[in-house]
């Protein structure tokens, strides 16, 4: 049966049904309200933005190079020029965190992570997607925000993990998903922040639950999921979200 370590600040948890990760989360894990949530389809990628996979992958590929700082800002400028005229009628002015909220919404690479107060939603979007590889895994993460915000009082504004809420009205899903954002140094996914930032004896910072990719746990746990109003159509209130309801409701169905 799974269980949680308290005095270790980074720990992976395996489960092996649906009912034993609802377990986990509702009574195994010490203050949940203080966590917050994320789902990845594959159990080993890292916490990382995809500003951080763009600027990678252009380093791989022989990019020019440019300070990190200057990068980053003009990323952002360019894509404040691109949107001119095309946020409807006397938009309102966006601060920096809600520009980058904005773009994630849109496809911008940038330095945020999507992040979730609900642990259902974020299991949600680590099954919703078919993968190939039934032998792997998928993965819940779970960040303690107190602690987190714990660990920041003692850095400078470059080396904290911000969590963010935008009060943005562009972005209407994240209202439906309990969203809100995660934005660190660029570079470094949140799992190597915390694993930097906190020493072996902290408490518990930062967990990764780890869940079957097998067909069989997918399906279940879908339909455990839609039963608590948790499926595309009510996460994605627009064309998209009906969209994709429609295809996960189809794969019961053989021709």
């Amino acid at each position: 049966m799974a269980s949680v370590d308290k005095e270790k600040s980074f720990q992976e948890i395996e489960v092996s049904t649906f009912d034993e990760l609802r377990d986990l989360l509702e009574n195994k894990i010490p203050e949940i309200e203080d966590f917050v949530f994320r789902g990845q389809t594959d159990k080993n990628w890292d916490l990382s933005s995809t500003l951080d996979r763009l600027i990678r992958h252009a380093r791989e590929t022989g990019a020019k190079t440019a300070s990190m700082e200057s990068f980053v800002h003009s990323h952002l400028e360019s894509f404040k020029l691109e949107i001119r005229g095309r946020r409807g009628d006397n938009p309102s002015q966006l601060e920096e965190n809600e520009l980058w909220a904005l773009g994630q919404h849109y496809g911008l690479a940038t330095p945020l992570l999507d992040w979730s107060l609900s642990p259902y939603i974020s299991a949600f979007f680590a099954l919703s997607s078919i993968t190939a590889d039934d032998e792997g895994g998928r993965a819940l993460w779970c960040l303690n925000r107190k602690k987190v915000n714990q660990i920041n009082s003692g850095l400078s504004d470059t080396h904290r993990l911000e969590l963010i809420v935008p009060d943005s009205d562009d972005n209407k899903r994240l209202l439906g998903q309990s969203g809100l954002f995660s934005k660190g140094p660029v570079l470094v996914s949140v799992n190597e922040w915390v694993d930097d930032k906190t020493g072996p004896s902290a408490s518990l910072t930062l967990i990764k639950i780890v869940f079957p990719n097998h067909p069989e746990f997918r399906k279940a746990a879908l339909k455990k999921l839609n039963l608590m109003n948790i499926n595309h159509s009510t996460l994605f209130p627009d064309l998209e979200g009906a969209s994709l309801h429609c295809n996960i409701v189809a794969e019961d169905y053989g021709v």
